[in-house]
């Protein structure tokens, strides 16, 4: 056995005792406001989705050890707070990014002034994905699509999709979402697949 082929396994064996200890972990991000802690909250926490108007602003970031449905979770959400991202995305990039197995980027489908910033977080996102996580699971949120009148959701959907260059990238999905309806947990749910 070489050298290389010895390290390599050895970083699965290390990766396997990581996933076992402290289970998958799942990353938020997404500019502030677009209901990245209100999700965790309805989905992994059983929280009404009436009662996160009370949720504060994620400060840096929290680590959560969390179960869903069998599977251990470690759920990280990153604050949106420009400053928070800058931090997470240069200063603690390694430990933000590294053993990702599920990125859930979320966008408040709604505010349509911030979609070019929310991309601009986006592509550095995938970036350090790829610098860190190569296999991890992609999924672009088009949250709080209730906000949006029901006959323009399919088609605010497909801008965000064109806008992000989802038909460009691999293996990246983009789906809307709610905390207010089913929506949220099937994707949650897929992501977890």
């Amino acid at each position: 056995m070489s050298y290389l082929e010895k390290e390599v396994k050895e970083e699965d064996v290390l990766v396997k005792a990581i996933d076992e200890e402290f289970g998958h972990k799942i990353l938020f991000l997404g500019l502030a406001q677009t209901g990245k802690s209100s999700i965790i909250r309805v989905v992994f926490e059983g929280m009404n989705p009436q009662e996160t108007n009370t949720i504060q602003p994620t400060i840096r970031f929290t680590r959560k050890v969390l179960d869903f449905s069998g599977l251990t979770l470690n759920v990280y959400d990153v604050g949106g707070q420009i400053s928070y991202l800058e931090e997470a995305y240069v200063a603690l990039r390694e430990s933000i990014f590294s053993q990702v197995k599920v990125l859930f980027f979320i966008i408040d489908s709604a505010n349509f002034g911030e979609y070019e910033l929310a991309k601009n977080y986006f592509l550095r996102a995938m970036k350090n994905i790829e610098d860190h996580s190569k296999t991890a699971k992609v999924i672009i949120l088009a949250h709080k699509i209730d906000l949006i009148p029901e006959e323009k959701r399919e088609e605010t959907v497909q801008t965000l999709k064109e806008f992000f260059y989802i038909d460009k990238l691999k293996d990246i999905i983009l789906k809307g979402s709610s905390i207010f309806d089913e929506s949220i947990f099937e994707v949650i749910t897929f992501g977890m697949e």
